[in-house]
């Protein structure tokens, strides 16, 4: 790998994971009626160095720097259709983000969701309940889109692949570490 596709890929996952403002959101932990994954797949757990930055991926927490999330309470995990769903509360709304991983062999690919006019008017069709258009009651308020898809319809969101994904993964740490 490169390392000018991991900044990418680094990037990607701290605005995941520390995004303020998602315009995508989730009426609840996807896939719906899935039970939560109690630990971090071990393909995805070690250490990722890249330029004096350490990414420490355990049993069930998540180090960045002095950072440390914690599985089942700052993110819930859960398994659909080869990927790993990872969900976080949105604290301004109420909603949740949600961030597909999709592993191969070797790497990880993180996705998420936009609000682009293709994606909404694709989900408006797919969709048994159509998206809302919503107002944060933060300061300062912002709009964003929920989404309310059932089992069904979140693999088949997976399976056509209608988030958005980086052109390049992450190695696997598969227990070890990686430095791209």
């Amino acid at each position: 790998m490169s390392v000018s596709r991991f900044p990418w890929t680094v990037l990607l996952v701290t605005l995941a994971l520390f995004s303020c403002t998602p315009k995508v959101q989730f009426n609840e932990p996807m896939p719906p009626g899935r039970m939560n994954l109690p630990n971090i797949p071990k393909a995805m757990r070690g250490v990722i160095i890249e330029d004096g930055e350490r990414w420490e991926f355990g049993k069930d927490t998540l180090k960045m720097g002095d950072e440390v999330l914690v599985n089942g309470e700052d993110f819930l995990l859960r398994r659909m259709a080869g990927h790993i769903i990872l969900s976080q509360p949105v604290v301004e709304t109420g909603r949740w983000e949600v961030f597909p991983v999709r592993k191969t062999k070797d790497s990880m690919y993180l996705g998420y969701f936009e609000d682009h006019d293709v994606f909404l008017k694709r989900m408006s069709t797919l969709l048994s309940v159509t998206p809302e258009s919503e107002k944060s009651a933060s300061k300062p308020s912002y709009r964003y889109h929920v989404l309310s898809p059932t089992a069904k319809e979140f693999k088949v969101i997976l399976k056509e692949r209608l988030y958005e994904e980086g052109d390049n993964g992450v190695p696997l740490p598969k227990g070890g570490e990686v430095r791209p």
